[in-house]
């Protein structure tokens, strides 16, 4: 059976990530669908937030699972 895992980020899963506050988290989210021209209902995934923090994808999603 496969494993499903979630693939929306949100602030809190930046903040237990990264350590920065849930404000800062907030701002990393919004400045991220910015950068990547979407809508303020649309979400970011997992992979694209890895691609902004410059760390591996299993990391993020370790963190997300747990």
């Amino acid at each position: 059976m496969k494993i499903k895992r979630r693939i929306q980020v949100h602030p809190t899963d930046i903040q237990n990530i990264t350590g920065f506050s849930l404000r800062h988290s907030q701002r990393i989210l919004k400045k991220l669908k910015e950068m990547k021209g979407k809508s303020k209902n649309q979400i970011i995934t997992t992979q694209e937030l890895a691609d902004y923090l410059g760390i591996d994808l299993e990391i993020v999603q370790d963190f997300i699972d747990y």
